[in-house]
């Protein structure tokens, strides 16, 4: 999946979860905050699209996302970013 397609969806993800996305210049990589009772995620508009969705990644790893529907693409580099990817090759092994 093209990385224009990824930062579309990822923007449709938050509007879902009520963020309102801002695409700002400035010497930041991109963050979430609250402004008010607004919850809103600023990106730097400057960055290369796939550094802008390594922090729509960033951002939605805080957030409880087992109840919400994801495309697998985006559900993987949030867990990755997050260190939660699920696995089974990389678990210790059960002690019996």
């Amino acid at each position: 999946m093209k990385a224009e397609h990824i930062r579309e969806e990822f923007e449709a993800l938050a509007e879902r979860l009520g963020y309102t996305i801002r695409f700002e210049k400035g010497d930041f990589k991109g963050d979430a905050c609250r402004i008010n009772a607004d919850r809103v995620i600023i990106i730097n508009k400057l960055i290369p699209i796939n550094h802008q969705n390594y922090a729509f990644s960033r951002i939605f790893a805080s957030e409880d996302l087992t109840q919400v529907s994801i495309l697998p693409v985006l559900r993987s580099m949030i867990e990755e970013v997050s260190g939660t990817t699920n696995n089974p090759f990389s678990e210790k092994p059960q002690d019996a």
